[in-house]
């Protein structure tokens, strides 16, 4: 295992920093827009992948975020009408289940407009198919969700 060495501190330093203007760029954009965060956006995505509807818990994993954070985004999604909330009661728990109202599922499509030219203009425009697939190996380094074999120096697959 290499050494923790200052080449490798900056290297974790310059990626953090690049991440966070990345996002803050795309960020603006949906803001000027929409005057909704990617936080916001993040969840109503989230949801849309999932079929429309989902449990916070799933929520939480597929976004890799505590429960308590999910919870404050689902509340102000919830407030504004683009998401609901449905308890179901089951033996020996109750089961709440989230789902992408009519209004939250016509927002998601008008917002992933902004959304994907925001990711182009910022992102994906920076990168050739090399950059892309050595980034996607990389981060399957660091991907708990990975299986140990797909972490290998195989290519890399996405859909």
């Amino acid at each position: 295992m290499p050494r923790l060495d200052n080449v490798r501190v900056g290297a974790w330093r310059d990626l953090q920093a690049v991440v966070r203007e990345v996002e803050r760029r795309i960020d603006d954009e949906l803001r000027a827009h929409w005057d909704i965060s990617i936080a916001w956006f993040d969840v109503l995505t989230t949801l849309q992948r999932l079929g429309g509807s989902a449990r916070p818990h799933d929520l939480s994993e597929e976004l890799r975020l505590p429960a308590s954070s999910i919870s404050r985004r689902l509340d102000r999604l919830e407030e504004e009408g683009w998401v609901a909330r449905h308890r179901h009661v089951i033996p020996d728990r109750r089961a709440v289940e989230v789902e992408l109202t009519r209004s939250g599922r016509r927002l998601w499509r008008e917002m992933n407009t902004s959304y994907r030219r925001a990711v182009q203009d910022t992102f994906a425009a920076r990168l050739d198919d090399d950059d892309v697939a050595a980034l996607r190996r990389v981060i399957s380094m660091f991907d708990d969700r990975s299986t140990p074999t797909s972490r290998g120096g195989g290519e890399a697959t996405g859909a």
